[in-house]
């Protein structure tokens, strides 16, 4: 054996970016390289295929997480009884804090009154706490305030945020029950008595929430929650606290999703851009950002729910890697009801596994020095600083959501995500991409409580910001479909007009299948072959109104005219899968409409139910 230490690099001949691009192209033979093997964000950046070190951005580097990141857990049961004994549950199986969303306005959620209840038998010394208070930040405030002093443990030993966020409540809900100037004022003071008394508590909450269900890209979010941030600092500042004690009592939430890649630049970002907002105004050695992680409600689905399981991992993971202090991840089933114990088990193990089995947690900050994630980074924080420079121009947050400036920029970005959800560019797993229409649906859940009737007088209002989830459009598609069910005892339903060889039309078959089903038409499938009369007999036979031609383009050239006219003449609405050549002599023959990848899912189904009798 040799001592001599073995250098594998010194063995090949340097790497270069335009050797990688000879190789790319040669592999793509001819294909567009940008198309292939580039991608651009909502934002406009550009994701690259490589990124190497003679195209990186190394200039900034974010403060990273001490330690492991908290394992979160959301209650907001009005039961307190059922509350209680759930969160007992979940602090024993492997949780270490508690996000409480408590009974304000129109959201139901547990009542402050009963929060002592909730808590019975809760160590708050030992489990964090996130209020989620609404507009009733000061009543929910002092009650936890209150509790904390009655525990009868040192003040350094609670570690919690009051969640006091009216810039964020008047957002999504369109109201507060005092004037905004109020509110924040009311906020100011909070902090105040909580800065003296309890160091690592924490009152202002500026949290991304909202705009993030509202359709914002990632940018804007990030620049939404500076700018509440600045918003709060002002507050506290202009009311006689000391920029650094101000800093010390705001915390910050982002929404995490599906999105592994943006998600650690979104979470690194933002404490890049903080930490650039502090130094403006004078701190260079500023408290480390508070930061916390909530799994994505936009990306969850009530259809297939269990690949929110995923989808959650996911965003844990990227939540996770981007350096959040602590991750709240939804249950699987909360768009279904109130949660089951299974599903709250299975949210605290993904971020148990992702840390103690996945070792997630045990490097500081496990993108830096990765040339794509630190370029990423830098581009989105270069974007969404552009975008707080725009709210800051118009004079803050405030007068943004009052003029209405930052609704419409939300709706536009909203609809742009909307048609790329339509064409399947951004494709549902489970909803618009392999849908199970005969899926059971879970049972173990909770009913969903109801809604506030009774409101406060508003003491400011504006226009709310939307409320949006990605598979809203195909789930109300479905719900049709649904309704069909329980009043006709069958779904609207489309035949596959199979032709030729299962090698001819299989897989426009699968297609076709997914493509209809994912709006909740359920298809039935012909047994293929040439025989023309025996294909309309299928129809006939199937029940169906609606059918779809299924087969090559070979196919199509000759036996798809025959076949389309003839289930015109039965009385079908005809769609053929696929953009033949002879499309033109194929519609004369009778098609109607073509279904391919690309076109507007959302547009046809909709027709098609209009067509099926199943639109209302």
């Amino acid at each position: 054996m040799s001592n001599e230490d073995l250098k594998l690099a010194a063995m090949f001949e340097p790497a270069t970016d335009d050797a990688w691009r000879q190789l790319v192209d040669r592999a793509l033979g001819g294909r567009d390289f940008d198309k292939a093997m580039t991608a651009e964000t909502y934002d406009g950046i550009r994701l690259q295929g490589l990124y190497s070190q003679a195209n990186a951005d190394l200039s900034g580097r974010p403060q990273a997480r001490d330690g492991m990141w908290g394992t979160i857990v959301p209650h907001w049961n009005p039961d307190v009884a059922a509350t209680n004994a759930a969160i007992l549950e979940d602090l024993g199986r492997g949780a270490t804090g508690l996000a409480l969303r408590l009974q304000a306005g129109r959201f139901p959620g547990i009542p402050a009154e009963k929060l002592s209840e909730a808590l019975d038998g809760v160590y708050l010394n030992m489990a964090s706490f996130t209020l989620v208070p609404g507009e009733e930040f000061s009543t929910a405030a002092q009650t936890m305030l209150s509790l904390l002093e009655a525990s009868g443990h040192k003040a350094s030993d609670f570690h919690g945020k009051l969640g006091v966020d009216p810039l964020g409540t008047l957002a999504q809900t369109g109201r507060l029950g005092t004037s905004l100037a109020g509110a924040m004022a009311q906020g100011s003071e909070i902090a105040g008595a909580v800065a003296r008394v309890y160091p690592n508590v924490s009152t202002f909450m500026a949290d991304s929430g909202p705009y993030h269900m509202a359709g914002a890209t990632e940018a804007q979010e990030l620049g939404i929650m500076m700018a509440t941030g600045v918003a709060y600092l002002r507050a506290m500042v202009g009311g006689g606290m000391d920029v650094a004690t101000a800093a010390s009592q705001i915390a910050f939430s982002m929404a995490a999703d599906a999105d592994v890649s943006l998600t650690i630049a979104k979470f690194r970002a933002s404490r890049l851009m903080w930490a650039a907002v502090l130094k403006e105004c004078g701190l260079e050695d500023a408290p480390k950002m508070a930061l916390s992680g909530v799994s994505s409600l936009r990306m969850m689905s009530v259809k297939d729910p269990w690949v929110n399981i995923l989808r959650a991992t996911a965003a844990c993971f990227g939540a996770g890697i981007g350096g959040a202090d602590d991750i709240c991840i939804l249950p699987h089933d909360s768009m279904v009801g109130m949660s089951s114990s299974f599903a709250r088990r299975i949210a605290r193990n993904v971020q148990i596994i992702l840390q103690e089995e996945s070792g997630l947690s045990r490097v500081q900050d496990p993108a830096a020095g990765s040339y794509a994630f630190e370029t990423i980074t830098s581009e989105l924080a270069s974007k969404a600083w552009e975008y707080f420079q725009k709210i800051e121009s118009v004079g803050g947050i405030e007068k943004a959501l009052a003029a209405r400036a930052i609704q419409e920029d939300l709706a536009n970005a909203w609809a742009v995500r909307r048609q790329n959800l339509a064409k399947r560019k951004d494709a549902i797993t489970g909803v618009s991409e392999f849908p199970d229409i005969d899926e059971k649906p879970i049972t173990n859940t909770g009913p969903m409580p109801p809604e506030p009737t009774e409101l406060a007088p508003a003491g400011v209002t504006i226009e709310p910001l939307a409320f949006h989830r990605l598979p809203e459009d195909f789930e109300k598609l479905r719900g049709f479909s649904d309704a069909c069910l329980e009043k006709d005892g069958t779904r609207p339903l489309i035949y596959l007009a199979n032709m030729g060889s299962p090698a001819d039309y299989s897989a426009r078959t699968t297609f076709a299948k997914n493509f209809f089903e994912a709006g909740g038409i359920k298809s039935v499938s012909g047994m293929g072959g040439t025989d023309v009369a025996a294909i309309v007999d299928e129809f006939k036979a199937s029940g169906a109104k609606l059918a779809v031609l299924c087969s090559s383009d070979d196919q199509y050239g000759g036996l798809g005219q025959d076949v389309a006219a003839c289930l015109k003449k039965a009385g079908a609405y005809v769609y053929l899968a696929g953009r033949p050549l002879n499309a033109d002599d194929l519609k004369k023959a009778g098609v109607d409409e073509f279904i391919y990848m690309g076109c507007d899912l959302l547009e046809v189904l909709a027709q098609a139910h209009v067509t099926a009798g199943a639109s209302a």
